[in-house]
């Protein structure tokens, strides 16, 4: 059997176990695909369970409410076209939490059948829409991007560094250096509800405030990040050569988030395991105390006690695996970062690509400088050839000499000019102070007014040579 997909997150406390196995019988018993009826899983065993069988389906319902807690679920079986699809919703309530958990597998009858691709199963949106998200750790479990406001930067280094309490990963979505996003934060949102929280960020001011926070970790300059709770790990996503797919770039990331909490261990107790376990033990106790002494009541307790303890050892089984597979992947990606020759260090890009730019260009010069024939410059040569040249910085440097080539006096096109390529601008007296995004080590002065026609071509050599 493999697991397809898996996820688990809290719902609204309010509402019951009996609210979410009625939606999800209701899910079933919608379906154009089903001959099983609505009205033979209206009503839902307590304290045991119901099978509702239909030619190659089974519908397994159960709900029970021991002291302090309570527990639900439903799984469903169907068979079709060579293939054994097995869906598992179970619900688990505390007085003030309350999980739900989902997992869809499959198994191929016959080597001779294709597994198909794993999706995402709609019960989460109705889930969502029908019973609402509850709070995992600090943050509302939805279907919408939470947006943050300036002035919010602690609230974003809290959930990058893992300080929010959360079960579930981090979508961070940050500003491009052009102040647009990389994807569609609602449309991403939709796609991985249930799965990780989607964080959008308001400017590039606030990722720099943010770098700050969190020692350079975040994801910046139009990059998204995705951060595991409990964990230091993060995967980020980014264009290269300015082609934007927004579509492709969202289902990608829904893609591995869904693969990794497909590989990720459920609460014990909200686990079909854990559920028939659960009755088992009280209809043991019930016999218990009513002093009853049949002998086949007790060995049909053992037998389903025996079941879920299979059950529980079959989850087990699959855990070993899922950590096999943990380290093998993990190990690959020591080989694979101990296989590189140099290490990202805590600067990050003040625009697009600078750093790559930065590099190329100190490679080229080392090129340049290098012993004719030696093997540095054979080596130089190979990065270089496998490395593409640039131009962003040569672009900017040409946009500040333009822009100041005739500068009289701070017009409205200058500024804006300005904004644009990433500088804020404030007065000081008799001069402009030009902040380039936000870093206060690469500030520039100029006057607020010029006759020199030599001042303009002053000011564009200060700022190239400073940032550019």
């Amino acid at each position: 059997m493999t697991t397809n997909f898996s996820t688990e997150f809290p719902i609204n406390a309010e509402r019951s176990v009996s609210d979410v196995v009625r939606l999800a019988c209701q899910w079933i018993s919608g379906s154009p695909h089903t001959a099983i009826l609505d009205s033979e899983l209206v009503d839902l065993p307590i304290d045991s369970e119901r099978k509702v069988n239909a030619p190659g389906e089974e519908v397994t319902v159960a709900i029970v409410r021991p002291q302090g807690y309570e527990v639900g679920g439903m799984r469903y079986v169907r068979t079709e076209d060579g293939l054994e699809w097995t869906t598992t919703i179970v619900a688990h309530k505390t007085s003030d939490k309350h999980l739900l958990s989902i997992q869809v597998s499959c198994e191929a009858m016959s080597t001779a059948v294709q597994l198909p691709p794993p999706k995402k199963p709609y019960f989460i949106r109705q889930a969502l829409d029908n019973l609402g998200g509850g709070m995992d750790g600090e943050i509302p479990v939805s279907d919408k991007p939470i947006r943050l406001a300036e002035g919010e930067a602690g609230v974003a280094a809290a959930l990058i560094k893992g300080l929010a309490k959360n079960k579930l990963p981090i979508v961070y979505v940050s500003c491009g250096f052009d102040g647009m996003l990389l994807v569609d934060p609602s449309e991403l949102a939709r796609y991985v509800s249930g799965m990780a929280h989607v964080i959008v960020e308001p400017s590039r001011e606030f990722s720099y405030q943010v770098k700050n926070l969190t020692t350079s970790k975040n994801a910046f300059g139009g990059t998204v990040g995705v951060y595991w709770p409990e964990s230091d790990a993060k995967k980020s996503y980014f264009v290269d050569d300015g082609k934007v797919d927004k579509r492709t770039m969202q289902l990608e990331i829904a893609k591995d988030i869904r693969l990794a909490l497909a590989n990720r261990r459920l609460r014990s107790t909200c686990t079909w395991g854990h559920l028939q376990e659960t009755i088992s033990r009280n209809r043991y106790e019930l016999l218990k105390s009513q002093g009853s002494t049949e002998l086949q009541e007790y060995v049909d307790v053992f037998e389903a006690e025996q079941a879920a303890k299979d059950e529980k050892l079959i989850e087990a089984e699959q855990e070993i695996s899922r950590l096999h597979s943990e380290i093998r992947r993990l190990s690959a990606s020591v080989d694979s970062c101990s296989a590189g020759f140099i290490s990202a260090g805590e600067e990050q890009d003040l625009y697009t690509n600078e750093i790559r730019e930065i590099v190329i260009a100190a490679l080229r010069e080392a090129y340049r400088l290098s012993r004719e024939g030696s093997r540095r410059q054979h080596v130089l040569a190979d990065l270089l050839a496998k490395n593409k040249t640039l131009n962003g910085s040569e672009k900017n440097q040409e946009e500040i000499k333009n822009l100041f080539r005739a500068y009289r006096d701070m017009d409205s096109s200058t500024r804006t000019a300005l904004n644009r390529l990433g500088f804020s601008l404030s007065e000081e007296g008799k001069h402009y102070k030009l902040v380039f995004q936000g870093d206060g080590r690469y500030t520039v002065t100029l006057p607020k007014t010029s006759s020199d026609h030599r001042a303009g071509k002053n000011i564009a050599s200060d700022i190239n040579n400073l940032i550019f």
